[in-house]
């Protein structure tokens, strides 16, 4: 900022360039007149004057003839009265009347007055008319400039208005060139380009409104990509929830047709269902707020919570038809979302359950170390498919993708689950024998 200018130090600085120019021009013009002086290609101003009598001592000698009077004399010559020769225009008829009378008249003008001048000789007389003004020395160039002067004076103006000119086209080049910047910008934002290249001003008034675009630029940027990315989580969130809806819509259910036909085991299939309508109600609750998974408290993954998430698993394997055992089962100090890693742990069973055979056992560990906590899920399937195990995260690929079933989303929901709790995800082949995949999410501590 402190090497910026103020517009009002610009204009300044012309405005003081303009007057330092008229002065130049001045003096430049008093000087060349001189030049041409002395240089003789300009007789000065009070050349005509003086060498009048030189005419009127020539004009009384007996030999004197026309030819005699210098190029830059206007004359009429009289010979008792009657105007023998004339070279002065009839418009100054009275000044010649008031010169014969009086000897001498004059008639004022703007540059160069008109001297006029009556010399008696018996009975002629000879009236000369000439300008207190520069006179060019070659006749010829007389012939086409009578009035120096006039032409000299106009042709400096000129050469004052060009450089006039040439300084205002500058100032306005300048003014033109910072105002396009702010234009510039303007136009950027209109076409929401809001990543586009911040121009720079040397001066404070322009800089400030630069700034001041700036700024809203980036704020509506700002604005624009936290609506976008709410847009984003929305949809996500929207499909997240249709799709890990449908395990406790499968759980109510599977445990209704269940209670129809096994009436011993009422208490603990109706304890099933209530906990599928639980966990519907969740969903619904997050549809109805519409919050993002990084929004809701975490907990300590106490006993309680792995109870909760152990009852999830417990009644998806018992509904499908398989066995569930328990590796490890270690609490931790560790904070998480515990209905969020709820929702991951239920997508990698269900998944681990997919690509298992009825009966088989799916198993499930809690593992809680120095650095990290680890939530690990293995099946007794094939195992993944080697040409898709590192594109198994992202959405709409699945497991399935070679029978012409492509609808995965439970792995790339898991992965954003992870995201928000600093976890990461960990897919492999428990081993080369055809003994299952192993999943594992490690959260950092």
């Amino acid at each position: 900022m402190g090497n910026k200018k103020s517009l009002t130090y610009l204009i300044s600085r012309f405005a003081i360039l303009e007057l330092f120019f008229v002065i130049f021009m001045i003096l430049f013009s008093y000087i060349l007149l001189n030049v041409l002086i002395n240089t003789g290609i300009v007789y000065p101003a009070n050349y005509a004057e003086m060498n009048s009598d030189t005419v009127k001592y020539e004009f009384l000698k007996e030999d004197w003839n026309i030819d005699k009077i210098p190029f830059f004399y206007e004359y009429q010559l009289r010979d008792n009265g009657e105007i023998i020769q004339n070279t002065i225009d009839e418009r100054y008829n009275q000044e010649i009347s008031e010169a014969l009378q009086n000897g001498k008249s004059s008639k004022d003008q703007i540059i160069g007055s008109d001297v006029f001048k009556a010399f008696k000789n018996g009975n002629k007389d000879l009236i000369i008319k000439y300008k207190i003004c520069a006179i060019p020395t070659n006749p010829n160039v007389y012939k086409i400039i009578r009035n120096f002067e006039l032409v000299f004076y106009i042709s400096m103006f000129c050469l004052w208005l060009i450089g006039f000119i040439y300084l205002i086209s500058n100032l306005t080049r300048i003014l033109r060139c910072e105002i396009r910047k702010i234009s510039k910008a303007n136009d950027s934002i209109e076409k929401l380009q809001l990543e586009f290249e911040r121009e720079h001003s040397d001066y404070i008034e322009i800089s400030g409104i630069l700034d001041s675009i700036d700024s809203m630029a980036r704020s509506l940027k700002a604005s624009l990509e936290k609506q976008w990315n709410m847009q984003t989580t929305q949809k996500e969130m929207i499909e997240s929830i249709t799709h890990d809806v449908r395990t406790p819509i499968t759980l109510i259910k599977g445990n209704i047709e269940l209670l129809k036909e096994d009436q011993e085991n009422v208490l603990e299939r109706a304890e099933d269902a209530l906990s599928g309508v639980e966990r519907l109600e969740y969903f619904l609750k997050k549809l109805n707020d519409f919050s993002d998974l990084t929004e809701v408290p975490k907990e300590v993954v106490s006993k309680g919570v792995l109870d909760y998430w152990i009852k999830i698993v417990t009644s998806i394997c018992k509904l499908k038809g398989f066995s569930l055992s328990i590796l490890s089962y270690d609490a931790s100090n560790i904070k998480l979302d515990k209905n969020s890693i709820s929702i991951a742990i239920q997508n990698l069973v269900n998944n681990a359950i997919e690509n298992s055979s009825v009966g088989s056992t799916i198993f499930i560990g809690f593992y809680d170390d120095i650095d990290d906590y680890t939530i690990v899920v293995r099946d007794q399937g094939d195992g993944l498919n080697n040409d898709i195990l590192y594109n198994l995260r992202e959405k709409y690929v699945s497991t399935k993708m070679y029978d012409n079933n492509i609808h995965g989303l439970g792995l790339s929901i898991v992965t954003k689950i992870l995201e928000t709790n600093k976890g990461q995800l960990l897919l492999k082949n428990y081993d080369n024998q055809g003994n299952g995949a192993e999943a594992k999410m490690v959260f950092k501590k």
